[in-house]
């Protein structure tokens, strides 16, 4: 039946995508899945991977099922995706279903958890901006930069706790408000090789492996757990440290789920459940239990403010 099969290496996890309509693995087609990972790359497709994606295109309803570790869909994704308007949106766009179970993967095969959140260094210290879209992530990153801090990830941190903590280099892209460089970081822009006069979306692809980090992993070091909200005119800066390990719990296990437990809306028309589980939420939430106890966190707060407070501040 599935005439067509690749491997795809997303982080650590190795997935196995198989399919009856070979167009529908085109590179292109893995579309800004950049800026989730540090690298996607097609591997050969082998027995014994981590787990695997079986993608059957035919005209009928759509099916999403799971048994063990075979992920199936089926649906009318080649009619889809000729009618797509947003490819982020498809099943190998970044907000789409591989995304999603590569994370879940990395869970059950690596014990690696992920934050959705950006990731700074500097002198051996992890600056960790959890929050979706909106929060103000590209703001910190830019205003961080600016400061001499290096990108470490631009949306997903991922992590293993054992005796200590570890974590992995994630995407050094981005999707970046052109409005952002051109009212708040031109020099920035500049820097980063962008060029806004020619530019005319509302969002662009950026490549910060100018500034990365120089370490593709980290054991055990200094962290500040930072959850923004920032407003483009707001005047008043609220930075309140977060001291309930309850509040704290929540907050970092509502951030390290949002992105597997979401449900998705593809194609404009297929309504996609998360691919979440009560035993991997029960392991996720042991996880960071133990990333409290073993983690070096040294500050840990809410910031709510406008962009100045960030440039001037971070």
């Amino acid at each position: 039946m599935y005439s067509e099969k690749i491997g795809v290496k997303v982080s650590e996890a190795k997935i196995g995508v198989s399919t009856n309509s070979p167009h529908l693995l085109k590179r292109e087609d893995f579309y800004w899945l950049d800026t989730n990972f540090l690298s996607v790359d097609f591997i050969p497709f082998t027995a014994g991977m981590d787990s695997y994606m079986e993608v059957e295109d035919r005209e009928e309803s759509p099916v999403l099922e799971i048994e063990g570790k075979h992920l199936r869909v089926k649906g009318s994704f080649s009619a889809w995706k000729k009618e797509a308007k947003d490819k982020r949106y498809t099943l190998f766009g970044n907000l789409g279903v591989l995304s999603a179970w590569a994370l879940r993967t990395l869970e059950e095969e690596h014990d690696i958890s992920t934050f959705h959140a950006c990731a700074l260094v500097k002198d051996g210290k992890l600056m960790i901006i959890s929050g979706g879209a909106g929060a103000g992530k590209t703001v910190f990153i830019l205003s961080a930069l600016k400061k001499g801090w290096k990108i470490f990830s631009t949306e997903f941190v991922h992590f293993r706790v054992k005796e200590k903590v570890e974590f992995f280099k994630g995407a050094l892209k981005d999707a970046v408000r052109v409005d952002t460089f051109q009212y708040h970081f031109p020099e920035m822009a500049e820097k980063l090789g962008v060029n806004l006069k020619e530019e005319t979306g509302s969002k662009l692809m950026v490549d910060f492996s100018s500034f990365r980090a120089e370490e593709d992993t980290l054991s055990d070091p200094e962290i500040t757990l930072i959850f923004p909200h920032v407003e483009e005119k707001r005047e008043r800066l609220i930075h309140k440290e977060v001291k309930d390990r309850e509040s704290l719990l929540r907050t970092l296990f509502n951030t390290a789920s949002e992105k597997i437990g979401k449900s998705m809306l593809l194609y404009g028309k297929w309504a996609v459940p998360g691919l979440d589980t009560l035993f991997l939420a029960e392991k996720r939430l042991e996880r960071l239990e133990k990333f409290l106890e073993r983690g070096k966190i040294q500050k840990s707060f809410l910031w709510v403010s406008g962009v100045k407070e960030v440039i001037e501040i971070v």
